[in-house]
């Protein structure tokens, strides 16, 4: 569950310098052939961040 919660937490950290990027500059990720807004990326930022807490509270009920 660490290393879950460790990749997670990579990914959101990953995913928030790309939207702020993307914010900097003005113009959306290309990604997709549409780009990808900031907000996108910070909504997933979020996302990943939540299922960090959650992996994180889920080892420390299984120690005890």
């Amino acid at each position: 569950m660490r290393k879950i919660a460790a990749l997670a937490l990579v990914i959101a950290a990953l995913s928030f310098v790309l939207a702020v990027i993307s914010r900097i500059t003005g113009q959306p990720i290309i990604v997709m052939p549409e780009g990808v807004q900031p907000l996108t990326f910070l909504n997933f930022a979020n996302t990943c961040l939540l299922a960090a807490i959650a992996f994180i509270l889920l080892e420390l009920a299984r120690k005890k």
